[in-house]
């Protein structure tokens, strides 16, 4: 894993199932976390939960989950959810309530606009298996707000507008509410052990909006991964497009740099 801590399998419409992929990568990898990013649309809050719990007992509590609804009602449509725009972030709140009330409880009951459950909770052998961490995202006043009340990580995306003043309100949100949680920080990157070779793959990955791109040599982006952290960043998301060797780059030798860095700090 070249000193990750963990993987993230995406919801991908045209791809392969998430949770599938996140089951087969914990089955042959035994250390990291493997995050399931999935739609709130795609089934019930309490089967959810259930196949959480199960990913928990067999995989030793390796699961995360990372919660979004396409924005494109025509993608939802295609894929069977019709809820409206008006009704996205009201319906997350919802799979959250129920998923950690049954979780919890083995007496949940709750009665909502698109979930119910009368007496739900799980016995057996699924309980007592913590809930997956739960990421979320959002810059608007409701994203946040859930967040606070219910998330575990808040992801933002690199190019965010001023960062750390939504990094700072958010926490302090959280705090109101007696919770903490972590920030994340989503981007793409591009590694190499010369500047101008990072630049030309870039480049060539043709992405129009820089502003979510990490490019450097290893020790510049591991001064750019530190000062974001400066900003309260805990975790960064890193998305290296169609190339595993970045990946093993960034391990072996950005990763290094910043733990190093850390240190000394310290």
């Amino acid at each position: 894993m070249t000193g990750f801590d963990g993987l993230i399998a995406p919801d991908d419409v045209a791809g392969e199932a998430s949770w599938i992929v996140a089951g087969l990568i914990a089955r042959d990898i035994k250390r990291p976390t493997i995050i399931a990013e999935f739609s709130p649309g795609a089934g019930s809050a309490v089967y959810f939960a259930k196949k959480a719990v199960t990913f928990q007992r067999y995989s030793g509590n390796r699961l995360g989950w990372s919660l979004a609804t396409s924005t494109d009602a025509a993608t939802r449509k295609a894929l069977g959810d019709f809820v409206t725009d008006g009704d996205i972030a009201r319906r997350l709140e919802e799979l959250l309530i129920v998923s950690k009330g049954v979780g919890s409880s083995d007496d949940f009951t709750f009665k909502g606009e698109f979930f119910e459950v009368l007496k739900g909770g799980f016995g057996g052998p699924l309980s007592g298996w913590q809930l997956p961490e739960i990421s979320l995202t959002g810059e608007s006043s409701e994203a946040l707000e859930i967040s606070a009340g219910y998330g575990d990580v808040h992801v933002f995306e690199l190019g965010t507008a001023d960062l750390a003043t939504k990094i700072a309100r958010l926490k302090a949100l959280t705090a109101t509410k007696g919770r903490t949680l972590k920030i994340a920080l989503k981007a793409r990157i591009f590694a190499h052990d010369d500047l101008d070779r990072a630049a030309l793959e870039a480049k060539r990955s043709g992405f129009e909006d820089n502003s979510q791109t990490l490019t450097g040599d290893y020790d510049s982006l591991a001064e750019d991964l530190l000062l974001l952290g400066e900003l309260g960043v805990d975790r960064f998301q890193l998305f290296a497009p169609h190339s595993l060797e970045t990946a093993y780059r960034i391990g072996e030798h950005v990763l290094p740099r910043i733990r190093q860095a850390l240190r000394k700090a310290a």
